[in-house]
């Protein structure tokens, strides 16, 4: 009995001995093995995670480029215009802006012509402007002897309306008369009197004034680049015969229809005793030995400061 007891006893310590040393050896191989995770690169988890890169760029992205300062701007500017002066010169300096409607802004809504229109207000702000800053508002006719001559303001700025609207005479030309300030207004001979459009009259009147220039802008404002040399003659040397027949005036200047043009149109410019064309080329280096690409600043409903005036 004494013996089966004892028995029993051993077999027990045996057996919780037996299992502890499994237990422990389980530990062991758990805590010494690697664990590796498997990510399955097409599941919903990983697709959220963020892809890192040596180099990370997002898709698309431009590659950068360096920023000029305002120095290295001028001086691209200042050599550009050393150039010119070389090759077609005298050069001076002479912002010519370009404008199209000087309308009330709902006006300007009906007839779909917001993009071309500067408020009268903004308008007598923008002349304003120039005053106060210096400026010396002269004109188209003017610039030009004053290149040639070299007797310049020191501060020389033009006016220019495309088209001949009826609006000019209504909302720039009382704006023109209070300042004293000139301008130049280039017509389409066959427009004028039609919806919108200035009347014989208002050119005469505007041409008598001693401070409005009436300038060509074509029979029917097609564009040139792409007219036959005959349909080109016909659209400049017509509509200027036709301005001066009813203003009783010479027409010396030009402004291209969308500001296309090409050699043959200079040539017929300056056989029939035209003295210079303004374009639509962006900048305000005039050039005397470039009178047919003249350049201008096309001016929107803002502040001049931000055509770099």
């Amino acid at each position: 009995m004494i013996y089966d007891l004892r028995l029993k006893r051993k077999t027990i310590i045996i057996a919780v001995f037996l299992f502890g040393l499994i237990l422990f050896l389980v530990s062991a191989l758990s805590c010494g093995k690697k664990t590796k995770v498997n990510i399955n690169k097409n599941s919903s988890f990983n697709k959220i995670l963020p892809k890192i890169t040596s180099t990370p760029s997002p898709t698309g992205a431009p590659t950068p480029t360096s920023t000029l300062t305002p120095q290295q701007l001028a001086e691209i500017e200042r050599k550009r215009f050393a150039d010119l002066n070389q090759k077609y010169g005298p050069c001076k300096y002479v912002p010519i802006l370009m404008y199209h409607h000087v309308m009330e802004t709902e006006a300007a809504k009906k007839i779909l012509a917001t993009n071309l229109n500067v408020p009268p207000d903004i308008f007598r702000t923008q002349i304003d402007y120039l005053l106060g800053k210096g400026y010396q508002i002269i004109g188209l006719d003017d610039m030009m002897s004053g290149i040639a001559g070299s007797f310049l303001p020191a501060k020389p700025v033009v006016l220019t309306f495309d088209d001949g609207y009826r609006d000019f005479y209504d909302n720039v030309f009382p704006i023109l008369k209070e300042k004293g300030v000139k301008a130049t207004v280039f017509v389409i001979s066959q427009f004028v009197g039609g919806e919108r459009y200035l009347v014989w009259a208002q050119v005469n009147e505007l041409a008598s004034s001693g401070l409005v220039l009436i300038g060509d802008h074509t029979l029917n404002h097609l564009s040139l680049s792409s007219q036959s040399r005959e349909d080109q003659t016909n659209q400049i040397v017509s509509a200027k015969s036709v301005i001066e027949a009813n203003i009783g005036r010479s027409v010396s200047f030009f402004a291209y229809p969308y500001g296309g043009s090409n050699q043959n149109a200079k040539e017929i410019l300056k056989e029939n005793g035209f003295l210079g064309a303004v374009t639509t080329i962006p900048g305000r280096t005039q050039c005397l030995g470039l009178p047919y690409d003249l350049q201008r600043i096309r001016i929107g409903a803002a502040s001049l400061l931000r055509f770099g005036l």
